[in-house]
């Protein structure tokens, strides 16, 4: 993205060749039963009508309604009793267009942010800053404030399970 203006355009054909040929071919689709193997080798048609499909969502400022669903299924994590769910974690199953017009707002998203928009001391689920950067940052003012004979007051916050006690309604 060269200018924040872009964040306004409709997705263009690039775009859409790009994130197709990024995606993982690992994933599951939803109910369209349309798997990434299928886009992949798509060809400049493929390309060029799901280009459109993207731009005409843009311009209508709706998605259908196929790509807000997920089938969620249950995945045992391989360690302690099958019949527990804190054993088991979910994942969803998205409409794989869905998940390609997603990308593409996001990677619009995130050169947005990376255009000096975040302080550098947010990590985290941002490319190239890694939460083990703030840990060795961490763990370097500890050794610095030892050195210095300084008092040095942290504070841990254990988010493991937030995302499941968002109120989503309330959002």
């Amino acid at each position: 993205m060269d200018t924040n203006n872009d964040l306004d355009l409709p997705p263009y054909l690039p775009e859409t060749i790009r994130v197709v040929q990024q995606i993982s071919s690992a994933k599951t689709p939803r109910s369209d039963a349309i798997p990434p193997e299928v886009y992949k080798p798509g060809g400049p048609r493929l390309m060029a009508e799901l280009t459109t499909l993207f731009q005409e969502m843009w311009r209508q400022g709706q998605v259908p309604q196929d790509f807000k669903y997920a089938t969620i299924v249950q995945l045992y994590k391989r360690k302690g009793n099958r019949q527990l769910c804190d054993n088991r974690r979910g994942i969803s199953l998205l409409n794989i267009a869905g998940k390609i017009f997603a990308c593409i707002l996001l990677n619009r998203l995130n050169g947005h942010l990376e255009q000096g928009l975040l302080p550098e001391s947010q990590c985290g689920y941002r490319r190239h800053h890694e939460t083990t950067d703030m840990i060795f940052a961490a763990n370097q003012l500890q050794e610095k404030c030892q050195e210095m004979r300084t008092n040095l007051y942290t504070t841990f916050v254990d988010l493991t399970n937030a995302v499941d006690t968002v109120n989503r309604d309330g959002l």
